[in-house]
C-alpha cells in the first residue's frame, strides 16, 4: 500500500471488482458482511458505512457495494466521514472518501466536520466522542428523512482493534462487561453515539426517542484480521490513507507527551507480547473478549430475574422515581449478581452510571449483608437507604 498518498483513489476502476462476488482478500470480507447482514433486520433500516479512509473502513465499504448496494434488492446505504481537522491534508482526504465511497455506489456519501473541546479524557477519547456524535446525529437524520425506522453504523473494526481494545481496558482496571470490549452489535444513544447500557434510564427516555428512530452500531469484521483489509485494498487498486496521529510516534499525543494508549499498545506491546509467548496473542485476546461477553450476559440475565423478583411494583413508576427492593429477594445470591442488580436499581431511580464506583457498590451491599442499624447512603445523585426490610432508592 503507498503510504505516502494524501488521497484515496481507485486503480483498475473498468474492473469495478468491488461489484461482483470477489475471491481473496475482499471476497472473506464480502463473506464476514454477509454473515452479518443475515442477522440484521431489513424492513426500514440504513445502513450507514462509517468510512474514514483507512484501509479497514475502506475495505467494508468497497465489500458493501456488492453485498448491500450491487444486488436485484439493494439496501438503503449511505456513506460518512468525519473530518477531525488535525492535519492541514484532512480536509481533502475526507472529501476523497466521499468521492470513493459514491463510486462505490454510495448515493448519499458526506463529509461530517469535527471540532474537538479540550477534554480532561485526552485527545483520543474527546476525538472519539465527537465523532460518534456527529456519526449518530447524521445518521438518525438520514433514517427519518427517508421515513425509515432505524439506522445501522457498520465500522471496519477488526480482530487486531478488538484485542488492543481487550489489552487497553485490563491495563485500566475494566469490569467483566468493559474486557468483553467490542461486541459485533450494540444500542447507542441517537443523540450522542455512546453506549445505551443500565436501561431503563439513560436519558429521559422521552426526550431522548422523540424521534423514534433506533440506532445501533454493527462491526461485521471482528473476525477479521487486519492484514485481511490490508490486502483487500492492494488487492482491488485502492490506496487508502494513512493518518500519522495513529502512529506511536505520530503528531497526536497524551499530555505527559507521551504516544497515545492504543497507539502504543498496537505498535510496542502486542509485538513485544508475542515475542515473549512465542505467538501472536490477538486471536487468544478476541476469544477472551468473546467469553467475556458470553459470561457477562448470563450474568446478567440472572440479575434480571433477582430484580425484578426484588422490585416492589409501583403501577405510575416512571424512570427517576424511587425503586424499592425486598431484601429478602437476595438471600442465598451470588454477590456478583447483588452487584449488578444493586447498579440496574441506582440508574434506574436516578444515578449516572458514569459516577458510580465499585465502592459505592459494597457501600449498598452492606445494606443488605452486613446491617447493623446504619443510616441512609449518599451516593453520587442518589439516596439509598434500608427500611422495613426494603432497600429504597431516591433522588436526594
Amino acid at each position: 500500500m503507498n503510504q505516502s498518498a494524501p488521497y484515496i483513489t481507485s486503480a483498475g476502476t473498468d474492473a469495478r471488482v468491488w461489484e461482483r462476488d470477489a475471491g481473496g482478500a475482499l471476497g472473506e470480507i464480502q463473506l464476514a458482511l454477509k454473515d452479518f447482514l443475515e442477522g440484521v433486520k431489513r424492513e426500514r433500516v440504513l445502513l450507514v458505512a462509517a468510512l474514514s479512509g483507512g484501509p479497514d473502513s475502506l475495505a467494508l465499504a468497497a465489500a458493501m457495494s456488492r453485498v448491500a448496494i450491487a444486488r436485484e434488492d439493494p439496501w438503503q446505504v449511505a456513506a460518512f466521514t468525519v473530518d477531525h481537522g488535525w492535519r492541514a491534508e484532512s480536509a481533502a482526504e475526507a472529501e476523497a472518501a466521499a468521492a470513493c465511497a459514491r463510486e462505490f455506489g454510495f448515493e448519499v456519501a458526506k463529509v461530517l466536520r469535527a471540532q474537538i473541546p479540550e477534554a480532561t479524557g485526552g485527545p483520543e477519547r474527546a476525538a472519539r466522542e465527537m465523532r460518534w456524535r456527529l456519526l449518530a446525529r447524521a445518521s438518525v437524520s438520514e433514517a427519518k428523512a427517508r421515513g425509515l425506522d432505524s439506522a445501522v453504523i457498520l465500522t471496519g473494526h477488526t480482530l487486531d482493534d478488538q484485542a488492543e481494545t481487550v489489552l487497553l481496558r485490563l491495563g485500566r482496571g475494566a469490569s467483566l462487561q468493559a474486557v468483553g470490549a467490542m461486541g459485533k452489535v450494540g444500542s447507542l444513544n441517537p443523540k450522542t453515539g455512546l453506549p445505551l447500557r443500565n436501561l431503563p434510564l439513560e436519558e429521559d427516555l422521552d426526550e431522548l426517542y422523540e424521534d423514534e428512530i433506533g440506532l445501533e452500531v454493527g462491526r461485521p469484521l471482528l473476525g477479521v484480521r487486519r492484514v485481511t483489509t490490508h490486502a483487500a485494498c492492494e488487492e482491488t487498486g485502492l490506496v487508502a490513507v494513512v493518518d500519522p496521529t495513529n502512529k506511536a510516534d505520530g503528531p497526536a499525543r497524551r499530555a505527559d507527551g507521551e504516544a497515545l494508549p492504543r497507539a502504543a499498545i498496537r505498535e510496542r506491546v502486542l509485538p513485544e507480547l508475542a515475542r515473549a509467548l512465542g505467538q501472536d496473542p490477538a486471536p487468544a485476546l478476541a476469544r477472551f473478549a468473546r467469553q467475556a461477553q458470553d459470561d457477562e450476559m448470563a450474568l446478567h440475565g440472572e440479575a434480571n430475574k433477582i430484580l425484578w423478583k426484588a422490585l416492589v411494583d409501583e403501577p405510575d413508576w416512571e424512570p427517576g422515581d424511587p425503586i424499592k427492593l425486598e431484601i429478602s429477594a437476595f438471600e442465598m445470591v451470588h454477590e456478583t449478581i447483588v452487584s449488578r442488580v444493586i447498579l440496574r436499581a441506582l440508574t434506574w431511580a436516578g444515578a449516572r452510571s458514569g459516577d458510580l464506583t465499585e465502592a459505592h457498590l459494597r457501600e449498598v451491599t452492606r445494606l443488605i449483608r452486613a446491617w447493623h442499624g446504619q443510616g441512609p447512603l449518599d451516593l453520587p445523585g442518589i439516596q439509598v437507604s434500608r427500611q422495613d426490610g426494603f432497600l429504597v432508592f431516591e433522588r436526594p
